[in-house]
């Protein structure tokens, strides 16, 4: 048989085979259970569902849990002829009571129009079936999808008009009215005339009676109404969509735990009982044949059948092609070694003929000046010519540079290549250019770039080195000087623009890593303009180099000083907090108020500071120049000198929602592990004498995953604005008891852990023994942890709060008042306080050896608290001379920087000996 005739056989059986495939597939499809029809041979055993204690107190105290079913939902959930709830979602949900042993008490409430309300309003716990939507989100909690859903297109019989979705258009529509699909139809299909309804078997009943062309509606609903309410004159047309609108178990927003307890439930019902619920509800049911999809899938079959031949086709006639390419390639291969035999030959007689002509170009070479010369060397290394420009460039004769080179060579690493670069060319390879470097005769360094090659005889064998030097000093100068422009400000020589956001980028993300803030400091000089309009720009570029000088007399060297433009400078103070920034600004402005000296007149400028302090305002340079420099306008304006930047009110409030939001869903995901936002770290505490470890107090840190670290003193009273202030010390006492008890069972003798308790906290009456409990429920014990309280707190409730710290040293947990002097304590409650620690506020040591004032305070509260019997600890100590003063006015125990900064548990690797308590 011819190829062709083959290609045709060939062609028509894979015409039959799709055909076939296509039949096969159309037969397939007619006849499907809707939900798989597929009973487990043999039910699997129930899940065991566990619970926490946590989880398990916490059903105990919000029991009975209100749950809502829509009435009008078959078979999800329906009411029956008793006026009883019945369908899938309610058998689930008993199944869930019973596995979990919840009490349910089903509300009244049938319609989803008086459900929803309800459940915003808190009125009901739990709606049994609710589609999980993106809007939903912030109001209710969800389970994972339970029930599946699909809607189905539904006509009369004898309507032959709608077939599919595209059917649709310009028809009457029944819709379920407030039902969330009904929008979307509307949505997709504006030239429908909506037919709206209270339930679907309203929608049906409408088919039936010809109120509306067709009804969207969900499958197994409709297939219910139908079989329970004999509609006979109904037909289902097409699909609509698969799974659109899987519902899930909704759960009040304030409830997350709820939820999860819920899901444990549902993945704990077997596929059996699975099984068991679906076959109670659904029976197998033919589906309508979506006739169009298979066309559209037999048409398809074909057209890639025709494509895949008409491919085959062209690769046939492609492989000719190449085939006869290929032969072409040969022969112009061959040609072309035929040609190249001949050019062979040419150059070998050109090469003879250019040896002859050499003499010709040697007055060329010997002519060169300025920038060039030529050289050759032998293989020893000897220069065997020099073009006289070598002494135009250098200054030596030839006969100095050819008995002197190497002695003129400087001592720069590209001058250690020489010599292999040289190696290179005698074995007759080809170098790159290089680079070296020279003295001249009167000790300039010069540059200068180097091209050699192989010289070469008539045997092809290397006889030495020729070679083109060209001086390109001048030509390093300027680009060095051009870089250096680009980096620096000409005029004052401190950083320009480029270098400081590139280097306060830099310092950003160092002060980041290390947890350390960083001030920004923008600087114009007032007046600036009048000195550069009447006296002249060479006047003003007088001011601007002096202003630069007195920047750089007061600024460190991790400083960084730059000049942005104009009379505009900043600088950036790495690990400066505000208070050292202010320190910063006076000393500026103190340089600035003295005179300037122009055209032998004296001037006073003076100069307006604008300060923003990483992270607090900001996290990158972009925000941190312009919130300085908008503080910089703002002092200007007011004449102040300096100010710090004050944002908006309205980003406060932006501000304060998002860290209140993001602080709520942090604890809400109730997770204690690495990867959560919140961290505790660990300040030591010592005996003032011995310096031996006495213990911890317990710090909250917040890494937030987008605004980087947020500091206690902003979310600490936005908890307590927003009322989590109670959850965020649940979970800090839980952390530290968690901690002791990893150090203890590993023989780390850690002492005492102080955790800070919120004045709003004290007005609870049960709070000692909320405390006592959660102790005792992390198996820690009460006289490892140790309490502290703000003393204005006690102020507030002082009969409560003495109180509830006489439960918790009656339980053995140790009791300090902080902060204390920033108050105002009477003796009266002082002597009445059950506290074991008086601890002295930072800012009354951080002066302590130049105040007296401080020092007065400090002897005073000593006196009084070791009068009391009470003990004394002082917090802030950074220096040795504060330590040696506090010893020798008998404190106890102090804390600080001098010790140690906060760290995390992981880094407390030692075990250091206690002392005895101070």
């Amino acid at each position: 048989m011819s190829a062709q005739g083959k290609f045709v056989v060939k062609t028509f059986k894979i015409l039959l085979f799709t055909i076939a495939a296509a039949l096969l597939l159309m037969s397939a499809v007619r006849y499907l259970p809707w939900h798989g029809g597929v009973k487990t041979p043999t039910p699997a055993p129930s899940k065991v569902v566990i619970l926490d204690d946590d989880e398990k107190a916490w059903l105990k105290a919000h029991e009975p849990v209100r749950i809502a079913f829509d009435g009008h939902f078959p078979p999800y959930s329906f009411i029956d002829q008793g006026g009883h709830i019945k369908g899938i979602a309610y058998d689930t949900i008993k199944l869930i009571s019973e596995k979990l042993d919840i009490d349910f008490e089903i509300d009244q409430r049938t319609l989803w129009s008086d459900i929803y309300p309800a459940a915003l309003d808190k009125e009901v716990d739990v709606i049994a079936t609710m589609v999980n939507r993106p809007e939903r989100k912030f109001q209710f909690e969800f389970t994972k999808p339970y029930v599946f859903k699909s809607l189905v297109i539904v006509t009369h019989k004898n309507n032959q008009q709608i077939k599919d979705r595209s059917g649709l258009a310009g028809k009457t529509v029944a819709l379920v009215e407030n039902y969330q699909y009904s929008l979307r139809v509307l949505e997709e299909f504006p030239s429908i005339t909506p037919y709206y309804v209270d339930s679907m078997r309203d929608a049906l009943v409408a088919i039936e009676t010809r109120q509306a062309d067709a009804a969207i509606i969900f499958f197994a609903t409709s297939y219910y109404l139908q079989n329970k309410h004999q509609f006979s004159q109904i037909k289902f047309t097409s699909f609509y969509d698969h799974n659109s609108a899987n519902e899930s178990i909704a759960v009040r927003s304030d409830w997350p735990i709820l939820a999860g307890i819920l899901q444990k439930g549902l993945d704990a019902i077997s596929p059996a009982e699975k099984q068991a619920i679906n076959d109670k509800w659904y029976a197998p049911t033919k589906l309508p044949v979506d006739y169009e999809t298979i066309a559209k899938v037999v048409i398809s079959l074909l057209l890639i059948s025709l494509a895949l031949l008409i491919w085959i086709g062209q690769m046939k006639r492609k492989n000719r092609r190449i085939t006869l390419t290929r032969n072409k390639l040969q022969q112009a291969n061959e040609e072309l070694n035929s040609l190249k035999q001949d050019l062979e030959n040419q150059v070998s007689q050109r090469t003879h003929q250019l040896q002859h002509s050499e003499q010709k170009y040697r007055s060329l070479v010997e002519n060169l000046q300025d920038e060039y010369f030529f050289y050759r060397q032998n293989p020893d290394g000897v220069f065997t010519y020099l073009s006289p420009s070598v002494t135009t460039i250098l200054g030596y004769s030839i006969e100095q540079f050819s008995s002197h080179y190497s002695q003129f060579l400087t001592d720069h690493p590209d001058n250690a290549k020489i010599g292999d670069y040289t190696a290179r060319c005698l074995n007759g390879e080809k170098v790159p250019i290089y680079q070296i470097e020279l003295y001249d005769n009167e000790g300039h360094k010069r540059c200068l770039e180097v091209l050699a090659n192989p010289l070469l005889d008539d045997n092809e064998q290397c006889i030495g080195v020729e070679g083109i030097a060209h001086d390109i000093t001048l030509l390093k100068q300027t680009c060095a000087r051009l870089n250096w422009l680009s980096y620096y400000d000409d005029l004052t020589g401190l950083a320009n623009r480029r270098l400081f956001t590139d280097r306060a980028e830099q310092m950003i993300a160092l002060c980041q890593r290390n947890q350390e803030p960083m001030a920004l400091l923008f600087l114009d000089v007032d007046r600036f303009k009048f000195v550069n309009d009447s006296l002249g720009h060479a006047a003003g570029d007088e001011v601007l180099k002096e202003t630069a000088a007195r920047l750089k007399s007061v600024v460190r060297e991790s400083d960084i000083a730059a000049r942005m433009g104009g009379d505009e400078f900043t600088l950036i103070l790495p690990g400066a907090d505000a208070e050292a920034a202010k320190i910063v600004a006076k000393k500026l402005q103190k340089k600035f108020s003295k005179p300037y000296e122009l055209n032998e007149q004296q001037f006073r400028l003076g100069s307006s500071i604008g300060i923003a302090i990483f992270p607090q305002h900001g996290n990158d340079i972009d925000t941190l120049l312009q919130q300085a420099d908008d503080a910089m306008y703002f002092a200007k304006k007011g004449k102040k000198g300096f100010a710090f930047c004050s944002s908006d009110q309205q980003h406060n409030n932006n501000r304060r929602l998002i860290l209140e939001r993001d602080l709520s869903k942090a604890l809400a995901q109730q997770c204690y592990d690495d990867t959560f936002e919140l961290k505790v770290v660990y300040q030591s505490k010592h005996c003032a004498r011995s310096h031996q470890l006495i213990g911890y107090e317990a710090l909250m840190r917040w890494q937030h995953p987008e605004l980087g670290e947020i500091s206690p003193v902003e979310f600490i009273p936005l908890a307590e604005e927003s009322g989590l202030i109670c959850e965020l010390s649940r979970w800090m006492i839980r952390q530290v008891c968690h901690q002791a008890v990893c150090w203890s069972q590993t023989g780390i003798d850690f002492g005492k852990i102080a955790i800070n308790i919120s004045a709003l906290e004290l007005i609870n009456l049960e709070l000692a023994k909320n405390i006592i409990e959660q102790i005792s429920a992390h198996h820690a014990r009460c006289d490892w942890i140790e309490l502290e309280i703000n003393e204005s707190a006690l102020l507030k409730t002082p009969d409560i709060a003495i109180k509830t710290m006489e439960q918790l040293t009656n339980a053995g947990v140790f009791i300090a008042i902080d902060d204390f002097g920033t108050g105002y304590s009477s003796l009266v409650h002082m002597k009445n306080l059950p506290a074991n620690y008086i601890k002295i506020d930072q800012s009354f040591i951080h002066n302590i050896l130049h105040s007296t004032t401080d020092q007065a305070v400090v002897h005073a509260v000593i006196a009084m608290s070791h009068a009391l019997h009470k003990k004394v600890i002082a917090e802030g100590v950074e220096t040795e001379q504060q330590l040696q003063f506090l010893t020798d006015h008998g404190c106890d125990a102090v804390q600080g920087y001098w010790f140690s900064k906060p760290v995390a548990a992981q880094e407390l690797n030692t075990r250091p000996a206690m002392a005895e308590t101070a």
